[in-house]
């Protein structure tokens, strides 16, 4: 990074019902800022709950991360208003996305599944001209669908803690290394 060039942003937008997802976000900044700090290269890192991130917020981050739980087989209702509420304001007169190659990872809380809230995060993420990382990272709880299981908090494992610390540094790496 020259030394007059702004410091590089990464924006997390995160929504957590039972705290998995709220903890993914945690360790995907936390993976972040280890990457920011091994490159040497400071990096500007905003976590916004989704019902309090904007348009603003998009528009002024360099890259992104999203992290939410798949609720029936969607993404969840609050990170979904979010991506509705935002969408088609970052898309100039002309129609071109002014989010247009910025890299994104997508972070998904799954029960038994999680796979059709990845899905959809990532045709949004395509729909904006960002450019995966990498597979969405889909972490399951493991619990049987009852009333009871998906209403209990959640804790991460450390196997899944590194596998957030891991998206997080590699979309921060890959944010820093763009000129």
């Amino acid at each position: 990074m020259s030394l007059f060039a702004p410091m590089k942003r990464l924006l997390i937008v995160y929504h957590s019902r039972t705290g998995f997802a709220k903890q993914m976000a945690t360790h995907l900044a936390l993976g972040a800022e280890s990457a920011s700090k091994e490159m040497e290269t400071p990096l500007n890192i905003t976590t916004r709950r989704a019902a309090e991130a904007t348009v603003s917020d998009l528009l002024a981050a360099d890259g992104y991360l999203f992290a939410a739980p798949e609720n029936l087989a969607s993404v969840s209702g609050e990170m979904l208003e979010f991506f509705h509420r935002s969408y088609y304001d970052v898309f100039d007169d002309s129609e071109r996305s002014l989010l247009l190659g910025r890299p994104v990872g997508i972070a998904v809380a799954g029960g038994s599944d999680g796979r059709m809230a990845a899905r959809q995060m990532e045709r949004i993420a395509t729909g904006w001209r960002l450019k995966s990382v990498r597979e969405p990272l889909v972490l399951r709880n493991g619990l049987v669908q009852t009333k009871r299981n998906v209403l209990l908090p959640k804790v991460m494992d450390e196997k899944q803690e590194r596998e957030c610390w891991e998206l997080g540094g590699l979309v921060a790496a890959t944010l820093l290394l763009e000129d």
